[in-house]
């Protein structure tokens, strides 16, 4: 297997376990009384943990040799507040005021500022495939949140706003640790980032607190948004952008919206209009045509 179908194996591999991951954490705050913010806390704290003691059983002390230049602590820093803790925070939050589908379609018009970032990075005009995308994401985020009228907005404001900022933290998330995957791993950056991300947030989320109803079925849930939605996709996806660059990758994870999308549907009986499936194919087939383009 080359390089290039291992890195389109590893992304398709994270975005459906992050998918999953979201309808649990819906699963979890409607059913269990869960908070967003405690949910994520313990999914940085218990997934970073896990990464680091895993790294340090193969490469010791070696693992904190990130924090010994200022460059990369610098950048690791950045990378645990914005590309992990941020990230997360906003986008299950975004789940919290409404369904895994719609929040992740929202966050999924992150590859559009990434494109937005690289022409001004570049100092050129947009080619006109790249307008059209971008227009095209717009009218997809438009119909899902006012079903086409201006006056009404479908989902809620919070909704929204956490989204599109979701949006923002995973177009950081893609393009900012590209240096430190290359030279410290995927796993011990991500095992850094989550840590230093759940370290960050806890004054703030007091974790200790612990909210709703414990069962079994909570239980199996929140370790399934720690194991599997988090160390499993995080690292599965990091690893398949190292590989095929941050762009390409985060096209490729198109497959998360629509695990999200069709789990919110079956598993959670959230129904989606026909306004929904328009908006959310404008949106995933604008995001898969500048992956052609880019190809």
């Amino acid at each position: 297997m080359n390089r290039s179908l291992k890195g389109i194996c590893f992304t398709v591999a994270g975005g459906c376990c992050w998918g999953m991951s979201g309808v649990m954490g819906k699963y979890l705050f409607d059913a269990k009384d869960l908070t967003a913010t405690w949910l994520v806390t313990v999914r940085l704290l218990g997934a970073g943990i896990c990464l680091l003691l895993l790294m340090y059983q193969r490469k010791g002390n070696s693992i904190f040799r990130v924090w010994k230049r200022k460059d990369s602590a610098v950048n690791q820093l950045i990378f645990g507040m914005i590309g992990m803790a941020m990230c997360q925070m906003t986008y299950f939050l975004a789940i919290q005021k409404s369904n895994p589908g719609t929040a992740t379609v929202i966050q999924y018009s992150a590859p559009i500022l990434i494109m937005v970032f690289f022409v001004l990075v570049e100092k050129r005009f947009p080619k006109k495939e790249e307008v059209l995308v971008l227009a095209t994401v717009i009218v997809g985020i438009f119909l899902l949140a006012t079903h086409g009228s201006i006056k009404n907005l479908v989902i809620t404001n919070a909704a929204l706003f956490w989204g599109l900022l979701s949006a923002f933290a995973f177009a950081v998330y893609n393009v900012q640790p590209k240096k430190l995957l290359d030279e410290f791993g995927t796993l011990e950056t991500t095992g850094w980032g989550m840590f230093v991300g759940g370290v960050l947030v806890t004054p703030f989320t007091k974790v200790w607190s612990v909210p709703g109803h414990w069962d079994i079925m909570t239980v199996a849930m929140t370790i399934g948004v720690v194991f599997l939605g988090t160390i499993v996709a995080f690292s599965c996806y990091l690893h398949g952008i190292s590989m095929l660059g941050p762009v390409q990758g985060s096209m490729l994870g198109c497959v998360e919206p629509l695990v999200a999308t069709i789990l919110s549907a079956t598993v959670l009986g959230q129904a989606f209009g026909m306004i929904d499936v328009v908006g959310i194919l404008c949106i995933v087939g604008a995001v898969t045509a500048l992956t052609v383009l880019d190809a």
